[in-house]
């Protein structure tokens, strides 16, 4: 997947961006208690786009 389709997923589930290390960024949710990791390539890998839906559709379930 695209990393920029990802952060908009990411942005509309209600993430924010916080401040990452190198090539990688690191997004957070008020209700999750672990932050998100993604790097800033062009292509996200499949299992990191996994790990990245399956947090989008937790915070769904939540609220």
């Amino acid at each position: 997947m695209k990393r920029r389709d990802l952060v908009k997923l990411l942005l509309e589930a209600g993430f924010v961006s916080k401040e990452g290390k190198g090539d990688h960024e690191k997004w957070a949710h008020p209700l999750l208690k672990r932050p998100v990791t993604i790097t800033q390539t062009r292509e996200v890998s499949p299992g990191v786009t996994r790990i990245v839906l399956n947090a989008i559709d937790e915070v769904r379930n939540m609220s």
